[in-house]
């Protein structure tokens, strides 16, 4: 059975992007008959905002977007990610590492996308410290896959294989780490979320084939664009409009589905119920980001910085 989720950060209101993945996420596991989840990704404590949760889980409920199964969360979840990491650990898969990040970025190559580590501390045997973060030592033979919309998705084997944190210096359990588990209590089988998270996606995979976790599958639709700068939180994260409907439609038009003139004007249950049955990823595949339109702009406030 097709399970998907939306999985937000509590760190303030959704925004207009947020609410596009958890629209395509919605309609993806809706037209395919499956469970739609959420969780509150609130590990990374320092960017909580208290209060915000509640305040996403309301704009969810007002948006019509009304999900399946009790509220997961993150904070749940540390005794799981605490034992995971210890199974890694007894097999010699993870290591200690005392490079800051000022050292990386000097001492590291990089590439268009991100910086590579060069893997330093890897035979190093540094014991645990409350200083140190724990690197994954990479492996990423077999991680290729096909994302529904922007297809192909592979390791570049031209570049060094790069060990990845999955416990902070902070001893806060990466997000890479974390998500990965997450989706697995969660049964979580199709995910469904921006193209910012493609490039680690990679990582993610190696993880689940390493833990031998149930097969996931990808699709990452174009992330909005406002002024050639990604929509996100401080970058036009208030909504205008109070106009459910509305927001709902120039969601739609975004990822660029088809609607009929007499459903623009309908409720946010009869939009839904629409786009549900008329739901086609054609339209955005091999697309990564998408400029908003005028219309779309004036829903948004980009005043803030």
């Amino acid at each position: 059975m097709y399970v998907g989720r939306f999985a937000p950060t509590p760190s303030g209101p959704l925004h207009l992007g947020s609410i596009i993945t958890a629209l395509a996420s919605y309609l993806d596991a809706k037209h395919n008959n499956g469970l739609w989840k959420v969780r509150i990704d609130d590990i990374d404590s320092p960017r909580v905002l208290e209060g915000a949760e509640l305040v996403i889980l309301k704009s969810l409920e007002n948006l019509g977007l009304f999900w399946d199964d009790k509220i997961s969360r993150q904070s749940e979840n540390i005794k799981e990610y605490k034992n995971i990491l210890a199974i890694l650990e007894n097999k010699n898969l993870t290591y200690n590492c005392r490079c800051s990040r000022k050292k990386i970025l000097e001492s590291s190559q990089s590439d268009a996308d991100e910086l590579i580590y060069n893997n330093n501390c890897r035979n190093k045997k540094h014991p645990s410290s409350n200083k140190s973060s724990t690197r994954l030592i990479a492996n990423y033979k077999s991680t290729n896959f096909i994302d529904r919309a922007q297809g192909l998705q592979f390791h570049n084997i031209n570049n060094s294989i790069s060990d990845f944190v999955v416990k902070r210096s902070d001893q806060l359990y990466a997000y890479q780490f974390a998500v990965v588990i997450d989706d697995e209590l969660q049964s979580v089988n199709n995910i469904v979320r921006g193209t910012d998270l493609l490039n680690s996606t990679i990582k993610q995979h190696c993880i689940n084939n390493l833990l031998n976790f149930s097969k996931k599958t990808y699709m990452h639709v174009p992330i909005a664009l406002i002024n050639n700068r990604k929509l996100s939180k401080g970058n036009g994260d208030k909504l205008n409009s109070h106009n459910l409907s509305l927001i709902l439609v120039e969601g739609l038009k975004f990822l660029k589905q088809k609607i009929q003139k007499d459903i623009e004007d309908g409720s946010t249950e009869e939009i839904l119920k629409y786009a549900s049955d008329n739901w086609d990823t054609k339209p955005f595949e091999q697309i990564s980001s998408i400029e908003l339109s005028p219309t779309q702009c004036q829903i948004v406030d980009n005043t803030r910085t």
